[in-house]
């Protein structure tokens, strides 16, 4: 009995080996960035928060969220009738340029930051939560792009649904394997050899 793919029986171009390699390709970068950006969000909002942990904190607190709400958005949007490859392309390109504006927002906050410790100043609590809440609104908006680029790109790549767990399986953990070679890259040779904002610059290029 010859096998059909179910692609074909519906009309759709199957995805060949080539496409699927250039696919996975650019999730492994998407993932090297998304990582890249943690670690410099983080370096940044040390400032801003005045001490590591707190920003380590903060900045998990932004990405894990927004991944979780941009996941759940992704997953709704893309059943309707769009175009995945360049949706993921559009959230790419807006994970660049919005990561790439960071910096300036940050700049831009800082008469709201020292608006928080001059009337806020008395209690650390307040001050403190306020501060964390704000930081979480410049981060979640890419982090929410980063978390729908999954549920999008796997409408694309998987066209079976007899393999759908194999692919987007697949999928995650190639972008994993890119966001190990971002956290090590950009702490060890990004940010030693070209400093904080050039890391950005260059994360942002390979989004965009």
């Amino acid at each position: 009995m010859t096998h059909v793919d179910p692609a074909v029986q519906s009309g759709e171009t199957p995805l060949k080996l080539p496409s699927r390699i250039w696919i996975f390709l650019f999730f492994f970068v998407s993932g090297a960035t998304g990582l890249i950006y943690e670690v410099v969000w983080t370096r940044l909002l040390t400032l801003i928060m005045g001490n590591t942990h707190y920003s380590i904190a903060t900045v998990l607190t932004a990405f894990m969220g927004g991944l979780a709400l941009g996941s759940f958005v992704g997953g709704k949007i893309i059943d309707r009738a769009f175009n995945p490859l360049a949706a993921y392309a559009i959230l790419e390109a807006g994970i660049g340029i919005y990561c790439l504006l960071i910096p300036f927002l940050i700049d831009l906050a800082f008469p709201l930051f020292q608006w928080i410790y001059l009337n806020l100043g008395d209690s650390y609590t307040q001050t403190s939560l306020v501060r964390f809440l704000v930081c979480c609104a410049l981060l979640i908006i890419p982090a929410t792009f980063m978390g729908a680029t999954l549920p999008i790109l796997s409408k694309f790549v998987s066209r079976d649904k007899n393999y759908i767990g194999k692919d987007v399986g697949t999928l995650y953990s190639i972008n994993t394997f890119g966001a190990v070679v971002g956290a090590w890259s950009s702490a060890f040779v990004f940010m030693r050899l070209l400093g904080v904002q050039a890391t950005i610059a260059v994360a942002a290029a390979a989004n965009i």
